[in-house]
């Protein structure tokens, strides 16, 4: 395994190019954001808006930008699309990730990541938001065949979080090429007990093609309880090494597993420090991961 982390989190740390925040860092690898166009402009989380720069719009800018990845021995571990199969039209949804899925190759990335079922209207039964995801990556998956690229959805989102959602969505799509980017602290976001997350980590470990790795934190009495999907957030976010999941524990089920690939740092919980003590946690954060590598 290797540590990584997403674009954004460079940039909201403050280094004015990702590129260069990586080589700081010490990182060989990273996650790249493309919106509907192609490109890396701007893109908002945690309630801050950053540009990160990249274009893969265009052969030429994604030529350009392999050539410079190489000779900075960078790697993309994964493209990110923030799709929504709740959407009432999916078809933009489906583009948006063939698209990404037939650049990301040019770029020598093998992942994809994707959401689910980001918006869930009130009253729809669970099971038809199952058939209309898996109809959708099915759909993906058939236009783009012979591309060697993996499609690797989050559990992330309300109904993302749902163990039974995830495990139908696998089975119904039955793909090599379909697998999960395992979001270590969302399912403890989403409410389950912590003893409850190793056990679903265990049980889709196999299937994890890329990560994201965060923490949260929750006072003793409310650890093992079963709580509200984002009870106290973002507050509950702690830094990786500081929260309450045992990355220990989780890398060493994914090791079992089989995986080898990236362990992506998005640590959510910046937000509640100050600006100028961000960096310093962040690097916190690499050094735990790195000693679990």
């Amino acid at each position: 395994m290797y540590v990584s982390i997403r674009d954004f989190t460079v940039r909201w740390v403050g280094y004015e190019s990702v590129l260069d925040g990586l080589n700081d860092l010490g990182l060989g690898g990273f996650e790249l954001y493309v919106d509907r166009g192609l490109k890396g402009g701007e893109y908002e989380d945690m309630g801050e808006i950053v540009s990160l720069g990249f274009d893969l719009s265009t052969e030429e800018k994604r030529r350009i930008l392999l050539e410079e990845l190489k000779s900075r021995k960078l790697v993309v571990c994964a493209l990110l699309v923030e799709n929504d199969f709740g959407r009432e039209d999916v078809k933009p949804e489906i583009e948006w990730i063939v698209d990404a899925c037939r650049v990301a190759p040019t770029i020598e990335a093998k992942v994809v990541r994707i959401n689910s079922v980001m918006s869930p209207k009130a009253g729809v039964p669970d099971d038809d938001y199952v058939k209309r995801t898996v109809s959708c990556i099915k759909e993906v998956l058939k236009r783009t065949n012979g591309l060697g690229v993996y499609l690797a959805m989050e559990n992330h989102g309300v109904l993302g979080n749902k163990r039974e959602f995830i495990k139908a969505v696998l089975d119904g799509v039955s793909s090599e090429r379909m697998g999960l980017t395992l979001d270590t602290g969302n399912f403890y976001w989403s409410g389950y007990p912590l003893k409850k997350v190793y056990e679903i980590i265990g049980t889709f470990a196999e299937h994890v093609k890329h990560t994201h790795v965060k923490n949260l934190s929750f006072p003793p009495n409310r650890r093992e309880a079963a709580r509200a999907p984002g009870e106290g957030w973002p507050n509950s976010a702690a830094p990786i090494y500081e929260g309450d999941i045992d990355h220990k524990k989780v890398v060493n089920v994914l090791r079992k597993a089989g995986y080898d690939g990236d362990l992506t740092v998005e640590d959510e919980s910046l937000g509640n420090f100050p600006a100028k003590e961000r960096l310093g946690v962040l690097k916190k954060d690499i050094e735990l991961l790195k000693g679990l590598c």
